[in-house]
């Protein structure tokens, strides 16, 4: 086991830009089964607990959405979430505002994850367990 002499010793959180940062927390505790933690329009930010994950969410004005696959304006970030069924998932996610990325029709066998878009075209990923 190595020792790290780096002087960060923790992540804290992950922050995503966004149109609404109140309305995309929601989502991803929506979607995680996890919490809002706290939502302060005053500066446009709030956060939520997910999967023993912070993730924060900034409101940017003139916001401008991701594009996927294509890098017009380029992805920024994406987050993978391992699930046990995938069509479960799929539909859970999407009956909370998500959507299946375009172009996916045709992957090969071993492709078996599914992008998804946020409801401000953050993509994201859900990976069934391999094998």
């Amino acid at each position: 086991m190595s020792t790290s002499t780096s002087p960060i010793t923790e992540l804290l959180a992950v922050c995503l830009d966004t149109s609404d940062a109140a309305r995309l927390a929601q989502f991803y505790a929506d979607l995680c089964g996890g919490k809002v933690t706290g939502v302060y329009p005053e500066y446009g930010y709030a956060s939520a607990e997910v999967l023993g994950t912070t993730l924060n969410f900034q409101t940017v004005e003139g916001y401008r959405r991701p594009e996927w696959p294509g890098q017009d304006q380029p992805q920024q970030s994406h987050l993978d979430f391992r699930v046990p069924d995938l069509d479960a998932a799929i539909e859970h996610a999407t009956a909370l505002g998500a959507t299946v990325a375009p172009g996916q029709d045709d992957q090969p066998d071993w492709m078996t994850w599914r992008v998804m878009l946020d409801p401000d075209g953050h993509p994201f990923c859900l990976c069934p367990p391999q094998g």
